[in-house]
């Protein structure tokens, strides 16, 4: 089922994987707790009793940022291992059929309903995420909701929103994303673009629009949680936009991003998922807010994101690179049986199942042409576990050829968030020169039956042994 975030909150309630926490500050008391639970792998927070703001508003964090909470947030087993969920995963994922969202005409979301001068953004906790964030960001665990004027066609997005005031944020959004397209389309005929914004969505909806769950490009986001979860989204149109909200959302906002010429103003510095900040704040479009809808005693789900580790601070599988860079290789027929992120940014690690001389060539040249933001792509052979990064690495320091197995590839990207970007390059929309680095991991096909065997036993004798002097009484980890 769509399950709301109250509900996914009582279910790691029920297991002992939330902890609530009072008295915690706006000002970088939260984000600092919630960046250290992460980095120690601690449990989904709760914040409440925040100063200035009554009892029951609260803020949550830290939702799906293990591999556990990841599977329970899409419905799934949470002691699933990563290997056998993403086998899974990619067998529903290339069932794919889309369920459309019902549109329902009530919802608690509507509890609390300020419109026009009544809508105040400052009636909602908002943290400073970051010790060097230029402000509060409301747009962190968001679904940002936008309407194609042309097909109809309707985009989620989790964008970034910084809140300038209580009827004003801004809005920062990569150029090459869906939502990007729809705004340039109102922009360009001299219109504000409709927006409307959940911010506490069900887990499985944000998810879905940050691309988290490999949501496929051109397909809608709403009907792409229905898949996920065999049961129509339910969705209320908002009164001044018309837009489809998710109903089991804790608070959510309609207004208009009026063309950037006609309104932007600095947004940033903020800390994002590459685990950097933007060097300065860059001039962005604006949300000018006309409406706020909010639960009784609401919840503002907080994603921030913090600098990686082997977890990731939304989601903590790699559903994105096996939906897209994996399934681009399968179409093309290459022997490829994983993708994974060995860090959530810095190095894809792809797996290969030998079978021609050429398999890895044309993987490799593959990957020369991908555009994914990722500055290191390593082959591995499929008999390396490609989310450890010890067995990861002593592949490349046994079976790497520096002369033969370094390739280098440049594509033209638009991708904002580059730490390498020079401020400067920061305010440039368009695409520029971004170069990474592919590395051989593999043994040499000609060599494959001659290459020296691997120190250690037999997968068969190894899983003998186990059974027979039952291992697992006592020791921890796989066979």
């Amino acid at each position: 089922m769509v399950t709301d975030l109250r509900t996914f909150l009582e279910e790691l309630d029920g297991i002992g994987d939330l902890k609530r926490v009072n008295g915690a500050g706006l000002e970088y008391e939260i984000g600092c707790i919630a960046e250290t639970a992460f980095h120690r792998r601690g449990p989904a927070l709760l914040f409440d009793e925040i100063p200035g703001y009554p009892h029951g508003f609260r803020v949550a964090s830290n939702l799906a940022s293990t591999r556990q909470r990841s599977l329970m947030a899409i419905g799934a087993d949470p002691d699933t291992p990563e290997a056998d969920a993403m086998r899974a995963w990619k067998a529903r994922w290339n069932s794919y059929r889309g369920i459309p969202p019902r549109v329902v005409d009530a919802s608690p979301l509507l509890e609390n309903a300020l419109i026009g001068e009544d809508a105040d953004l400052n009636r909602i906790p908002v943290p400073v995420w970051h010790e060097l964030d230029g402000g509060p960001y409301i747009g962190s665990g968001v679904a940002v909701i936008l309407k194609d004027p042309d097909t109809g066609f309707v985009n989620l997005g989790s964008y970034r929103l910084q809140v300038h005031d209580g009827k004003t944020t801004g809005l920062f959004c990569e150029p090459a994303n869906d939502g990007s397209a729809i705004l340039r389309k109102y922009w360009d005929k001299g219109q504000a673009c409709p927006v409307a914004v959940s911010v506490g969505p069900e887990p499985v909806v944000f998810l879905t629009a940050s691309g988290s769950t490999g949501c496929p490009p051109g397909v809608p986001e709403y009907e792409y949680v229905g898949f996920l979860c065999n049961e129509a989204v339910d969705v209320i149109e908002g009164r001044m936009t018309g837009l489809p909200i998710s109903a089991g959302s804790e608070i959510a906002f309609e207004g208009e991003v009026p063309p950037p010429e006609a309104e932007s103003r600095r947004e940033g510095p903020f800390g994002e998922w590459t685990g950097y900040y933007m060097i300065t704040s860059v001039p962005e479009p604006v949300i000018r807010v006309s409406a706020l809808y909010f639960r009784n005693d609401p919840i503002l789900f907080g994603a921030p994101p913090f600098k990686p580790h082997r977890e990731s601070y939304a989601f903590s599988l790699p559903m994105r690179s096996m939906t897209g860079l994996w399934s681009r290789l399968e179409k093309d027929g290459l022997p490829v049986t994983r993708v994974t992120d060995l860090v959530k940014m810095g190095a894809v690690v792809v797996s290969v199942d030998q079978k021609t001389p050429d398999d890895v060539p044309r993987i490799i040249r593959a990957l020369q042409e991908s555009r994914a933001p990722c500055r290191i792509n390593i082959l591995v052979d499929d008999d390396v576990n490609p989310e450890d990064p010890i067995e990861v690495f002593w592949a490349l320091g046994t079976r790497l050829d520096a002369g033969e197995g370094v390739h280098r590839s440049t594509v033209q990207s638009a991708w904002r968030l580059d730490p390498l970007r020079t401020a400067e390059e920061r305010e440039i929309r368009e695409p520029i020169p971004y170069r990474r680095l592919i590395l051989n991991g593999c043994r040499p096909f000609e060599r494959m039956k001659e290459f020296s065997p691997v120190n250690r036993f037999s997968k068969e004798r190894r899983e003998a042994t186990w059974e027979k002097w039952r291992l697992g009484d006592w020791l921890q980890g796989g066979r």
